[in-house]
Formats: structure tokens, C-alpha cells, sequence
């Protein structure tokens, strides 16, 4: 049961950056450890969550360490810690829920709740434009990817995302740092103190 709620708590933002469309537009992550972002997700008939994404590590052969920090209307807050490709593949990942062990969760078994890879439609770049959202003020590119609105700002960490907007949903930054992030796993969670595993 626990994995079932910290998945349905930490696996919308995962997937929301892997969706094909916004992907597409974003292209390749650039993470720094210590670099974060926050978001406010909007999703029609889902309510309001919040989401900290964080480099907290580099990885081996063209990967790193995130982390998705949420919480969402109902209280829910939760985190997955997720080990990241290059192409965008999520190879490994942890989640952990509010005041309980963190559970490594074998990605062979998430089945549909992670995105399929589905061919991005083309994206189509619409020009620059001055975008003011909670984090400031920013110059931005746009870009259009099946019916999803995208702005990006080169000096935001990662992806550059500044806001994001479709029929489904829209996405707004709140806050970012070029350095500074922590982890918020408990110290030794992957050492045997305090985590598990799901099989």
C-alpha cells in the first residue's frame, strides 16, 4: 500500500518531464549537481502540486541523480530519487514518502506508469519573447510541440523550462538555484539504513 501511495504522490512530475511533446521541445537536460527548480503544475481536474527537481549527483556514462520533491492539494508529499540517461531513460529509482523508509522500486515493474517512448512530434519555434512568471522576469524561446506551449531561459538550470502550457495542464516556475541543492533522502537510505527494496 505504502508503495502505491508514493508512487501516485511522486510519479506525476517524472512523468510529466518525459512526456514526448514537452520533451521534445525542452531537448537535453544539462545537470550540475547542486542545481534545482521549482514548479507549480496545474493539471485540469488534478488540483495544484508543487515540485523540486534536483541534480544531486553525477552518474557514470552519460547520466545523473535527480530528485522530484512533491506535494499537492491533499497533503500528499513524497520524493523519488531517480537515476537518469542521457536519452531521458529512468534506469533506477527510489521514492519516499513523509515520515517513512525509502523504497527502491525495479523499474521493469512500474509498467504504465512510467511513459512510453512514442516518436516527439516536430517542434516548431515561434520566436522570443519577455516572460514574467513567480521566479521573475525572463527573455525567453518559444516553441510549440503538439498543442504544448513551451518558454525557455538558457540561464535556468536544467531543462531552461520557465513555463509550459496545453489543454491538460501548465507548468510555472516558482524559484531555481545554480547551486545549493540538497538531498532530501535520509543520510545512508541506500546503504542499507532505512531503505528497502520492493520485488
Amino acid at each position: 500500500m505504502l508503495v502505491a501511495i508514493a508512487l501516485g504522490a511522486t510519479l506525476s512530475a517524472p512523468a510529466l518531464f518525459a512526456e514526448p511533446e514537452l520533451a521534445a521541445a525542452l531537448g537535453r537536460m544539462k545537470p550540475a549537481p547542486g542545481a534545482w527548480v521549482e514548479y507549480l503544475i496545474r493539471s485540469g481536474g488534478e488540483g495544484e502540486a508543487r515540485v523540486r527537481v534536483t541534480a544531486v549527483a553525477a552518474a557514470p556514462e552519460d547520466g545523473c541523480w535527480l530528485e522530484m520533491a512533491t506535494a499537492n492539494g491533499s497533503g500528499i508529499a513524497g520524493a523519488a530519487r531517480l537515476l537518469v540517461r542521457g536519452d531521458g531513460q529512468i534506469e533506477r529509482m527510489s521514492v519516499l514518502l513523509a515520515g517513512q523508509q525509502a523504497v527502491e522500486i525495479p523499474v521493469d515493474r512500474l509498467g504504465p506508469s512510467l511513459p512510453s517512448r512514442r516518436p516527439a512530434a516536430a517542434v516548431q519555434r515561434l520566436g522570443t519573447a519577455q516572460v514574467r512568471v513567480a521566479a521573475g522576469t525572463f527573455a525567453t524561446e518559444v516553441s510549440r510541440v503538439s498543442g504544448t506551449t513551451v518558454w525557455r531561459a538558457d540561464g535556468v538550470p536544467l531543462w531552461g523550462l520557465v513555463k509550459a502550457r496545453s489543454r491538460a495542464r501548465s507548468v510555472e516556475l516558482l524559484a531555481w538555484g545554480a547551486s545549493g541543492g540538497r538531498s532530501v533522502f535520509p543520510p545512508g537510505w541506500d546503504q542499507g539504513k532505512g531503505s528497502e527494496s520492493a520485488k
